[in-house]
């Protein structure tokens, strides 16, 4: 049977990213990057909460054993801020970290916790999409007291991250390589090492480039394409692509998975108007809930902070 598409009662994204699936709340957070909004959609009620941030947030994660306190991006900060998802605006409690002090027009992109609760996030250059663009942007560990360590560098586009503790391997997006890499993890340490490429948009044919991604209890990527009006399920062992999931959108931003039991593929995208590219459609920037796909999805876990 074909998977079945649903567009959620959203509001239109200019960028939707960064979506998290919260088991505890039932609940699917993800920002909206243009309109700088942080968001909440509970699906047994269809409920949409949003609200705005001074600056662009890239990720909302919650923060294990601190009931609305959550991690977001500002600028090249990490920040924890407490929401309620109940009309009044989110509170900025502290900074946890700030990276890329010699790049201020740098900013944090995608994050995710790693399976012990670690963040992981990496910096996005100014114009990433200019020809002969500077490579130094980096990647970054932030552990549970807050240490910030730079784990990968020559970084252009930061973007999707997973894990798979099976095969000891974390897997990696720079879109602007048009690739995913493949690093040698170690769990105990969050140490990451022996980078080699698992798939390649560019000698698959692929036009489009990849942006957020999660992973299955297979060993499988799911991987949103940008200009691919898709998912693509990849197996990164094999460096082939399993299936394509038509998105209505070529936009595809991210995607993670939810439902009680997580195996609903919840899929963000952009509305975006990029120079050469075509114009936007009224119905770009949808939220969309994918049903009968070929996998289920790990718990997306929260942060970890002392």
């Amino acid at each position: 049977m074909a998977p079945v598409i649903t567009q959620l009662p959203i509001s239109i994204t200019g960028l939707g990213e960064g979506p998290h699936w919260d088991s505890d709340d039932n609940a699917l957070y993800f920002v909206d990057i243009v309109n700088h909004t942080i968001n909440k959609f509970e699906p047994e009620t269809e409920k949409h909460t949003k609200a705005k941030l001074e600056m662009m947030a890239h990720f909302i994660l919650p923060i294990e054993g601190k009931k609305n306190h959550f991690l977001v991006t500002q600028g090249r900060k990490v920040v924890e801020i407490e929401w309620f998802a109940d009309g009044r605006p989110p509170k900025i409690l502290r900074t946890v970290t700030e990276v890329d002090q010699d790049y201020p027009k740098h900013v944090l992109n995608d994050g995710k916790a790693d399976p012990l609760g670690r963040l992981f996030t990496g910096t996005l250059v100014e114009n990433p999409t200019v020809p002969n663009r500077a490579k130094d942007g980096s990647l970054y560990r932030i552990d549970h007291d807050g240490t910030t360590t730079k784990i990968a560098s020559g970084i252009v586009c930061s973007n999707g991250l997973a894990w798979d503790l099976k095969e000891k391997a974390f897997y990696y997006v720079d879109s602007m390589t048009y690739e995913i890499k493949r690093y040698d993890y170690d769990v105990a340490t969050g140490h990451i090492s022996n980078p080699t490429v698992a798939f390649s948009f560019t000698k698959h044919g692929l036009e489009g480039v990849p942006d957020g991604m999660t992973i299955d209890t297979d060993g499988n990527l799911w991987v949103a394409g940008f200009w691919e009006s898709g998912v693509l399920k990849v197996d990164p062992r094999k460096n082939k692509i399993l299936e394509k999931i038509p998105i209505p959108n070529p936009q595809v931003a991210s995607v993670t998975f939810g439902g009680p039991n997580l195996d609903v593929l919840y899929v963000v995208t952009a509305n975006l108007v990029l120079e050469g590219k075509p114009e936007p459609q009224p119905s770009w920037g949808r939220t969309y809930a994918v049903t009968g796909v070929s996998g289920r999805g790990h718990p997306n876990l929260k942060v970890r902070l002392h």
